[in-house]
């Protein structure tokens, strides 16, 4: 049991309901999204589980030639022009939130421009959400760093971003694998298959990543220091998708906390409900791959409940970035 094998019963079966049934557009559009989420692993580098699906079932090419069947294309894979092992960064550490002051201050400078129309989209992201009182609002940086940036532009004071990454469970655990062991809470949930909504969901997945959470105790200590200087009544942690990893570690250390995200993988919809802006999966690398979420900082560090970054130094991630976060403080 696991991520490989959950995901091939999973394909399995799609395919199966695909193949018995007359395509429509919605079969046909599911089926993109089956092959995205497979692109989208090859495009970050995981090759394990389209290999194992090609070798079980043809999946791969089954699912490209249902397309093929129907004159249908697959979503695109989105790349930029440069990549994180291309991108020098500075050796010197800057605390977080003085870094995003400094970028908000260099894009009003900036000359710079952007044309990408799914920053409009990210504000609309903003507005689902909403703002409370009493309420927390954490965001999982670097992909919400632009949300981030536009509540703290209209005046939203009970704002965290936190770099919580596969790079921070790391550096706390001294395990490079961390963020897969914890992450493999809910795939155990999925496979048991019965979680048909939230509250089950959680009855499953929160006690198990507490579990594995113990055996690092740095880690946990850590998390909890960090929950606990947030004194408001709710919390409410905002991530781009796509299985709510993070989101469900910190609702595993404190009830406070409640899950937004702009999407999420097809089968873990239902699960979520309302707390899913977008059921379209094939554009959350669209809200992972700009400039400014994506390159422009790198984690350093975790001090004193501080995040300590450090800052790209190469020229065309910064003027993107510029460009994005401009764009933002119009919107």
């Amino acid at each position: 049991m696991g991520f490989i094998s959950f995901h091939l019963d999973y394909y399995e079966g799609e395919l199966k309901k695909l193949e018995s049934s007359a395509a429509s557009q919605e079969t046909i559009y599911h089926t993109k999204q089956l092959l995205k989420m497979l692109d989208d692993l090859l495009d970050e580098g995981y090759t394990e589980l389209n290999e194992a699906l090609e070798k079980s079932c043809h999946g791969v090419s089954r699912l490209r030639k249902y397309l093929r069947n129907n004159g249908a294309n697959p979503f695109p894979i989105y790349h930029k022009t440069i990549t994180e092992t291309t991108v020098v960064y500075e050796q010197e550490e800057i605390d977080f939130s003085e870094a995003i002051n400094e970028l908000i201050t260099c894009a009003k400078e900036s000359d710079a421009e952007s044309d990408n129309a799914f920053l409009a989209e990210l504000v609309h992201f903003c507005e689902w959400i909403g703002y409370k009182k009493d309420t927390a609002y954490i965001f999982l940086l670097r992909d919400t760093l632009l949300p981030y940036i536009y509540y703290q532009h209209h005046n939203k004071a009970i704002i965290y971003p936190w770099l919580l990454s596969r790079k921070t469970l790391t550096m706390l655990t001294g395990n490079e694998f961390v963020d897969d062991e914890i992450r493999a809470a809910i795939t155990r949930a999925l496979e048991v298959g019965r979680c048909d909504n939230y509250d089950d969901f959680c009855k499953m997945v929160l006690p198990d990543m507490r579990t594995t959470l113990t055996q690092y105790p740095e880690a946990e200590s850590c998390l909890t220091d960090l929950l606990n200087t947030i004194k408001e009544k709710n919390i409410v942690v905002i991530e781009s998708g796509c299985s709510g990893t993070f989101p469900m570690l910190l609702k595993c250390l404190d009830e406070r906390v409640d899950v937004r995200m702009y999407t999420t993988y097809p089968y873990l919809l239902k699960v979520y409900g309302n707390r899913i802006y977008s059921p379209k999966y094939e554009e959350n690398r669209l809200f992972e791959t700009l400039y400014s979420q994506d390159l422009l900082f790198q984690f350093s560090a975790l001090r004193g409940n501080h995040f300590y970054v450090r800052k790209c130094h190469n020229d065309e991630v910064r003027a993107n970035a510029y460009a994005e976060v401009k764009n933002i403080l119009r919107l």
